[in-house]
């Protein structure tokens, strides 16, 4: 079911001392004068590769210890939302938390986690990022 009232992430920066840029860097979609603008301008790695297989183990850990070094309230929302996988609805009965407030925690964590994962198969580190 779609959720009645939604909140644009961007309103939210500055909610706090979490705030955070995009999701993925901009740079990696097409520009607004190229065809096929906001689409990947390169797609992401296949999560397929037979190399990638043989590492499933290392970056299953590599998840995890980016799941534990997550901020407390990020860490329970992505959790229970997405290792147990309980309900929005849930997560916010247990946490006692707006759904506003569920979601953005949750966007968040997922973003540090896709960071963290984006990051070990690119071979990046934070010191190399723009």
């Amino acid at each position: 079911m779609r959720e009645a009232r939604s909140v644009p992430f961007s309103a939210l920066a500055g909610a706090g001392n979490e705030a955070e840029g995009p999701s993925v860097p901009p740079e990696r979609f097409r520009g607004p004068d190229e065809r096929w603008a906001g689409h990947w301008a390169t797609p992401p790695e296949p999560w397929n590769r037979p190399e990638d297989e043989l590492l499933s183990a290392e970056t299953l850990a590599l998840i995890a210890a980016a799941i534990d070094a997550l901020p407390e309230r990020q860490r329970r929302v992505m959790t229970l939302r997405d290792v147990e996988g309980c309900s929005a609805a849930e997560v916010c009965n247990v946490l006692e938390l707006s759904e506003t407030n569920q979601r953005v925690l949750l966007h968040r964590a997922r973003t540090k986690v896709r960071q963290a994962l984006d990051d070990y198969v690119t071979g990046r580190q934070d010191q190399d990022r723009p």
